[in-house]
Parts: structure tokens; C-alpha cells; sequence
């Protein structure tokens, strides 16, 4: 069924309680599974209502009296213990399922009739209030459709009046039970239609919602993979733009050559982080855009190292850092959780104006309790309501993009909403601003120690990029490094130069020309060279997903654009490693 008949059906209406054939067969459908449903229940209030009635019988009326009538409930039994065992059924056709189970409602609704008639006749004053309970059950709680209910319900009604009227019944007793039926049915009758009404009018309005849930999930599904293209096809050129701007850098020249290159190269650097925070952003707001994948690890080797990062900057500032964190284990998102903190602490940078920052952790029953406070100029309560509103810049009017988008704290907000870790500002003007998060704490050993090693790059790389600018700008700026690098197209170039020499380091991008993508390439190649090849993988999109598939396949990987720093300090890394097992 589509929106558009949905929306006919409801501007022509449905008085008749019929829809176009297409709607008609799918609300039967939904008739049935609601029967099914609450068939037990139904099922097992009638069977007691017989029950009980028998039980009176035999307490209430002379033996024989009885007797005559137990026949009568039995079929009533049966009646319904068939059709519960029918409607039951998973094969049963869909179409018969309604019409067994209103012949289980008439055969009890004509059973109570003719146990009331019977009993009169042989001289037992039984009341005729069985046979208005019998409706009362029929149009409150069967769930039949408006015909089916009162067609059932009427006919067994004048099938009593009959048999009065054959049997000789007092003529003031019949007419006045005749009359006091007719106004229960009437009353049952107009209930059924309005009963059906609503419900065909709340099917309608269901399914309207149901496709409008799927539009939105399909949108919000083309959002992501529109976001994903866009996030690798604008990063590709901004990296080959990074790398250029380093060779630039490192080549020198006369003073006003150095000065505009290293402006160029800081102007590179602040695009990028720019659209970073764009593509993060909208992929948090865009619901399964990002998942949590928490598990245990060590909270302060993670607090050193982002303290260290932002250190130069603090230090140009005056801006004294100071950490204060035991041994603890939290389980969390490592990835997501850097994000959240490395915001919090750029936010401090750029717009606390502060002289001294803090970064605490402790534990705290079964949480730690993490706070990054400032001593700066703090928020009022009116700016404490402002500052995690996307583009919100409060001591920036003028837009200067060399301080932001305004979407830090907009992010930090979303993360914590997706890593569940509360998250609380505490802030006065001139007193600061604390925020303070609650990670689960998690017991886990603590970190091996490891020294430091050589950061010279000497070795040889094999370079798998399919983008011909950024190949080009990459390898320019490995080999200005000092590495050898056979840099290729394809995972068929790449093979045939491992074959030749086997190289000490891989680096492939994620999303290659071919069917295999960069980690399939980086397992080839390592089968292709008989061992396992340290490899770094960059990529447009870091996934919470691609880190699963790095981490089992020793893979380090690394964002676009590429920041030239991290580059050279992982390569350090990994060239001396391969060298002191050589």
C-alpha cells in the first residue's frame, strides 16, 4: 500500500467501514493478528463464564432440570475451545479465522437462549440476564468487525423472541424482554461502529507514521552515505593540500617565502580541522551515525597524552596545565572519549582566558568522576544555557575562523549523550567553568612501560594510494624525510614491487580503486611478503566500525587530512620497531 492511497482513503472517509480492496485486505489482516493477540484471555473468559454457570445449575435448579441443559453448555465448550484451537493455528487462512471465531460467539450467544427457554418450560424461573451478558461480552470485548458482531448479536436475540412467541410465552414478560434486548443491541450496535471507525481511522494513521518512520530512515540512511562520499572526496584534495604545504616548509627559501608557506601550511591545517568538525557533528545528529564501542582501559596514559598535544599552545598562552589522576580503568569509548576531552580542552584555549587548568580524575563508587576546570572568566547562567548550541561563539562576534565553528561543545554535548556519560557545567562569572563527566570505572592491569625510542626515519615504504595528487604529494614528503618509497596505483603495482623488495613499512589508503579495500590490500601484501608487515591505513572516515577491523589486524590507522606531525612521529615509531626486530 502506498502513502498516497493512505491519504485518499482518509480525505474520502470510510462511513461505510470499507476501504479501497488494497487497504481493506491489509486492515483484515491487522483484524486478525489483534484477534490472535488476545484470543487466550477471550478464550479462557467464556470457558469460565460457562463454567460457572453450570456449576449454578447444578447448585440452583432441580437435577433433572440440570441435566436437560448440560448438553447445551458443553456445545457452548466446544464451541470455543475449537475455535481457540482453529484461530490459533500459525496455517490457518486469514480469511476464515474471523468468521470461526464468530461462529464460536453465536453458537454460545444460542446456547444461553434455548437454556433459558428450556428451563421455562419446565417450570424454572431462569433469569434472562446470561443472554445480555453474552452481548455485553460480544461488543466490548470480542474485537469483530462491526457486521460480524451485530449480525450475530441480532440474530440470536430474535431467535429468542421467537421461541417465545412458539412456546406461548406471557405476552407483557416477552415484549418487555423483547424491548429490553433491542435496546441493548441498539446500544452495542452504534458502539461496534464507532469502535470500528476509530480503529480503521487509527490503522490509517498508523501506517501513515510507519512510512513516514521509513522515508526518515531512508533519508537519514542517504545523509550517512552522502556524508561518508563527501567526507572522503573533500579530505582527498585537503591532504594532497597539507602535504604540499610541508614540502614548501621544509624546502626553506628566503624569509617571506618561509613566512607565507608556514601560514599557508597553519591555513591547510585549520580547513581541516574545520570540516572535521562539520562531518562530526553532522554524523552525530543523524540517529545510528555514531555507535559506542565501550570497553576497559587505562583513563590517565590517555589524559598524559592529550595534555601533551595541547602543552605547546598552553605555553604561549602562560597557561600552566596540572593533572591529577591515579591509576584508574574506565569503560568507555577510547575513541569517542578522546574526541569529548580533546573539545573540552581546546574550548579551554580558545575562549576560557585562563592562567591555570586542571584535569582530575578519581574514582568514586563504582564511577570516576573526571572534571577539566579553568580559573578564567566563567559563564553566567544565561551563557551556561548557550554554550552547547551549535555556532554558538559567545566571545567571538566577529566570526574569526581561526578560532572555531562553535560546534565544540555542541559535539562534546552529543558524545556524551552517546558514551551515556552525564555530563554537568558549574560555572560563575570570574570564578571559572568546571565540566565534569561520570565514566564507569572498570578494573584493568596497569600499562607495561615502554621507552622512548629514535625518531630518524630511515627504511624503506610502500605507499598504496589511487589518488594520483595525493600519491604524488605523499611519497614527495616521505622521501624529503629520508625513506625509500616505491609509491602505487594499484594493489597489482604494489604487489609486483613487494615482490621485488620487500618493504619495512606499508601505508594504503582505505578506499581504493578496486573491489579489495585498504585492509584487504595490506593482508595481501603481508601474504604476498611471508610476514607480518607493520601498516598504517588512512582514511576519511575513521569509523568506530574500521577501528574494530584495525585493531586483530595490527593496523594503525590514521585520519584525513593528514597532520604532518603525527605522520612523522608514527612513521618514527614504526620504522625503528621494524628495524630493531631486523
Amino acid at each position: 500500500m502506498s502513502e498516497q492511497q493512505l491519504l485518499a482513503q482518509q480525505r474520502r472517509g470510510y462511513r461505510s467501514l470499507r476501504f479501497v480492496a488494497p487497504l481493506e485486505a491489509g486492515f483484515a489482516e491487522h483484524r486478525v493478528q489483534r484477534i490472535r493477540r488476545r484470543l487466550p484471555l477471550i478464550a479462557a473468559t467464556a470457558a469460565l463464564f460457562q463454567v460457572i454457570y453450570a456449576l449454578l445449575d447444578f447448585l440452583l435448579m432441580p437435577l433433572s432440570v440440570s441435566l436437560s441443559v448440560l448438553p447445551l453448555r458443553v456445545l457452548a465448550l466446544t464451541a470455543v475451545l475449537l475455535s481457540f484451537l482453529y484461530c490459533r493455528r500459525a496455517a490457518a487462512p486469514l480469511a476464515w479465522v474471523p468468521p470461526v471465531y464468530a461462529a464460536a460467539y453465536w453458537v454460545n450467544g444460542v446456547s444461553v437462549a434455548l437454556i433459558v427457554h428450556l428451563c421455562w418450560l419446565q417450570g424454572v424461573a431462569m433469569p434472562y440476564d446470561g443472554l445480555f451478558l453474552i452481548l455485553l461480552f460480544g461488543y466490548a470485548l470480542l474485537g469483530l468487525s462491526f457486521r460480524a458482531i451485530s449480525l450475530c448479536s441480532w440474530s440470536f436475540c430474535l431467535l429468542f423472541a421467537g421461541l417465545g412467541a412458539v412456546f406461548g410465552e406471557s405476552g407483557g414478560a416477552l415484549a418487555y424482554q423483547g424491548l429490553f434486548l433491542f435496546c441493548a443491541n441498539l446500544i452495542g450496535t452504534v458502539g461496534a461502529y464507532m469502535q470500528e471507525h476509530g480503529q480503521r481511522g487509527a490503522w490509517l494513521n498508523l501506517r501513515l507514521l510507519d512510512l513516514a518512520r521509513q522515508r526518515a530512515e531512508a533519508d537519514d540512511a542517504r545523509k550517512l552515505r552522502l556524508l561518508a562520499a563527501a567526507s572522503h572526496d573533500l579530505r582527498q584534495p585537503l591532504n594532497a593540500m597539507g602535504l604540499y604545504a610541508e614540502h614548501l616548509v621544509e624546502q626553506g627559501g628566503d624569509q617571506q617565502t618561509r613566512r607565507i608557506s608556514a601560514r599557508l601550511a597553519a591555513s591547510v591545517e585549520q580547513l581541516g580541522r574545520l570540516l572535521q568538525s562539520l562531518l562530526d557533528y553532522t554524523r552525530l545528529t543523524l540517529p545510528g551515525g555514531v555507535q559506542a564501542r565501550p570497553h576497559a582501559f587505562a583513563l590517565r596514559p590517555l589524559l598524559e597524552r592529550l595534555l601533551a598535544e595541547v602543552a605547546p599552545e598552553a605555553r604561549q598562552q602562560g597557561l600552566q596545565l596540572d593533572l591529577q589522576c591515579a591509576e584508574l580503568g574506565v569503560c568507555s569509548d577510547p575513541l569517542l572519549l578522546e574526541r569529548l576531552l580533546r573539545n573540552l580542552l581546546n574550548n579551554a584555549l580558545l575562549h576560557a582566558q585562563a592562567r591555570h587548568l586542571q584535569v582530575t580524575a578519581r574514582a568514586d563508587g563504582d564511577a570516576v568522576a573526571l572534571q577539566i576546570a579553568d580559573d578564567g572568566r566563567g559563564l553566567s547562567e544565561a551563557e551556561q544555557a548557550l554554550v552547547f548550541e551549535e555556532f554558538r561563539q559567545l566571545d567571538n562576534p566577529g566570526r574569526n575562523a581561526e578560532r572555531g565553528l562553535g560546534l565544540g561543545l555542541a559535539i562534546v554535548r552529543q558524545l556524551a549523550q552517546v558514551l551515556d556519560h552525564p555530563l554537568r557545567l558549574d560555572s560563575r562569572p570570574g570564578a571559572g567553568a568546571r565540566f565534569a563527566l561520570r565514566l564507569p570505572l572498570a578494573g584493568i592491569p596497569l600499562p607495561v612501560a615502554r621507552g622512548e625510542g629514535a625518531t630518524a626515519l630511515r627504511g624503506r615504504v610502500l605507499l598504496l594510494e589511487d589518488d594520483a595528487t595525493g600519491r604524488e604529494a605523499l611519497a614527495g614528503l616521505l622521501r624529503r624525510w629520508g625513506c625509500e618509497v616505491q609509491a602505487c596505483a594499484d594493489l597489482t603495482a604494489a604487489l609486483q614491487a613487494a615482490s621485488r623488495e620487500v618493504p619495512q613499512l606499508v601505508i594504503s589508503d582505505y578506499r581504493l580503486g578496486g573491489r579489495e579495500d585498504g585492509l584487504q590490500a595490506i593482508e595481501r601484501l603481508r601474504e604476498a611478503a611471508g610476514q607480518m608487515l607493520p601498516a598504517l591505513l588512512i582514511s576519511a572516515d575513521l569509523s568506530p566500525e574500521l577501528h574494530e577491523r584495525c585493531l586483530p589486524a595490527h593496523v594503525m590507522p590514521l585520519a584525513k587530512p593528514l597532520l604532518p606531525a603525527r605522520l612523522r612521529q608514527v612513521l618514527a615509531t614504526q620504522l625503528q620497531v621494524r628495524q630493531a626486530v631486523s
